[in-house]
């Protein structure tokens, strides 16, 4: 035993002689130290940019093409509200082709004839769609740690691209519905794989500030721009298909995860892209790292992370390995329900963003400024103090959102909401800021905690819980269509539940991970390969 002791010691203290001649590689501890921002990094977050427009302009277009048109007329009879047209719709105006609408945007709504009490089928047509997205996420999550980042991404935008055409050109809302659905589990795969694959090769310095700064917000302004040029729902979905394009000829240039490929023992490739990175950024000669140097560095790091982590190379990974260890449990459910809460706010309040006062388009704007200008300015703060960790910035979104949820309550309840109604439309375009930095931090939180095994998986855990989320989002403010309640106040008080629930949990339940190196392997010391392998033939 002491003689085995001691031939480890002499194999460590050899690594480390190699690494101390390693060059440029002796100020390195661990891989990450390698990543820098060059050009390779920024021609990588530029394609996560242009994919991000795409999933998000795909998940937010019932936005659009779900917006509700008032009647104003039918035939020759003519109404001075929505709610009367509503109420003679069944008797006059159903069977009717001669209406006239005032509408914003020419969606769905209009076209398929999904109005006043069947607007509750474009409802469930838009719920149907993000459960697509949620088994996107579940499926890709783990395809993603089986196979990679690269492939399954590609697979998924020209899925996207495909699907896209197909859902523009539906005839009726049945067909728009299956392809739509079929376009969302591609982009739940994409949104799920591309953030992952973001986060392992950036710098960990850098990650709260590209973070924010490469995210949905400036994609909602771009959307709503592209909403307003269009104004009709086939041809925004036939744009959006199409913004899949430069994302998969970028992505062509791009390499696999060298973090994946460590994980997956392949460290004699990770060396190659490391190599490749280099000489994108145009590395001068005399800085590039050794190749043998190099690989040394990567081995030793490899070998280090198995040991400490009790585990063999190559081992697959799978759902129940979230539930491994309390700290990884408790740090996925957390995290999961972080995203099921937030984005439930943020898309209850943006798919009826029709009934809040002002233009459906300059409201989108307006959250999509709101969203990016606090999304610079956190990325700001976490570059430049240390102190603004994640905790701290997803608990001033969260204590900013139920504040705002607080005193709309408290103006329904005192009937004062036409007197407060621009305030309440700042408030609620504040809230949707809020919600989606708290979204980004989440995300960001989620990949630092998680080891390069289950990164994925457990991303697309959170992910799929965001979709639950979506899929509720349209009957929050809809739900007396189902109760025959009518009770201004609840939709927001189930807001601010969650949101409460959501706040405390993040506080006080996982660890702060800002500038912490990414791992590759689920830390055990308690069990042996050789009991794990036992585990494994069972």
């Amino acid at each position: 035993m002491a003689s085995s002791d001691r031939a480890e010691k002499c194999d460590e203290e050899e690594s480390l002689q190699i690494l101390e001649k390693a060059g440029r590689l002796k100020n390195a501890s661990h891989s990450d130290d390698l990543l820098k921002m060059g050009r390779y990094s920024i021609f990588l977050c530029i394609f996560v940019e242009v994919a991000m427009l795409s999933q998000l302009s795909n998940t937010m277009l019932m936005v659009y093409a779900g917006a509700s048109p008032t009647i104003k007329s039918c035939g020759n009879i003519s109404f001075s509200s929505n709610e009367e047209a509503c109420a003679n719709y069944n008797e006059y105006c159903k069977e009717q082709d001669n209406i006239t609408f005032a509408r914003q945007f020419y969606g769905i709504t209009e076209q398929f004839k999904l109005l006043c009490e069947d607007a509750k089928l474009e409802k469930l047509g838009t719920s149907i769609q993000m459960i697509g997205v949620m088994l996107g996420c579940l499926v890709f999550g783990q395809i993603g740690d089986f196979y990679g980042r690269k492939k399954p991404m590609m697979f998924c935008l020209c899925m996207c691209f495909i699907f896209g055409i197909w859902s523009a050109l539906s005839s009726d809302f049945k067909k728009f519905t299956i392809f739509r659905t079929i376009l969302c589990f591609f982009n739940g795969g994409q949104s799920t794989i591309s953030v992952v694959y973001m986060i392992e090769n950036i710098p960990k310095r850098t990650r709260g500030y590209v973070s924010t700064l490469i995210s949905y917000s400036p994609n909602v302004i771009l959307l709503g721009m592209l909403a307003f040029l269009f104004q009709e729902w086939d041809r925004l979905a036939l744009v959006i298909a199409f913004l899949t394009v430069p994302a998969i000829v970028m992505l062509a240039f791009l390499h696999e995860s060298p973090r994946w490929l460590m994980q997956k023992g392949k460290v004699a490739h990770a060396k190659k892209v490391f190599l490749a990175i280099e000489k994108f950024d145009g590395t001068p000669l005399s800085e590039c790292l050794n190749g043998d140097e190099l690989e040394n560095f990567l081995e030793y790091e490899h070998d280090r992370q198995i040991s400490e982590a009790n585990t063999k190379v190559g081992k697959q990974h799978s759902f129940w390995h979230l539930f491994k260890t309390r700290e990884i449990m408790t740090g996925t459910l957390v995290i999961a329900f972080t995203f099921f809460a937030t984005t439930l706010i943020n898309y209850s309040i943006m798919f009826n963003l029709g009934a809040v006062a002002g233009s459906i388009y300059v409201n989108s704007i307006f959250i999509g400024l709101l969203r990016y200008s606090f999304s610079l300015f956190s990325g700001f703060m976490d570059y430049k103090f240390e102190n603004f960790n994640r905790k701290m910035c997803h608990g001033i979104c969260s204590i900013v959102t139920i504040s705002i949820i607080v005193a709309i309550i408290a103006f329904c309840l005192t009937n004062t909401t036409s007197t407060f109604s621009t305030l309440i439309r700042i408030g609620v375009l504040l809230s949707c800021a809020m919600t989606s930095q708290a979204i980004i931090v989440a995300s960001i939180a989620s990949n630092e905690l998680m080891p390069t095994a289950i990164r994925s998986i457990s991303y697309s855990t959170a992910q799929l819980c965001s979709r639950f989320g979506i899929v509720f989002a349209p009957h929050v403010f809809h739900l007396n269509l189902y109760t025959r309640i009518d009770f201004p106040v609840l939709p927001y008080a189930i807001l601010l539940v969650i949101g409460l629930a959501d706040f405390l949990c993040f506080r006080f339940l996982i660890p702060e991970t800002k500038n912490k190196p990414l791992e590759d392997f689920i830390m055990n010391r308690t069990k042996t390969v050789e009991k794990e392998e036992e585990e494994d033939e069972v």
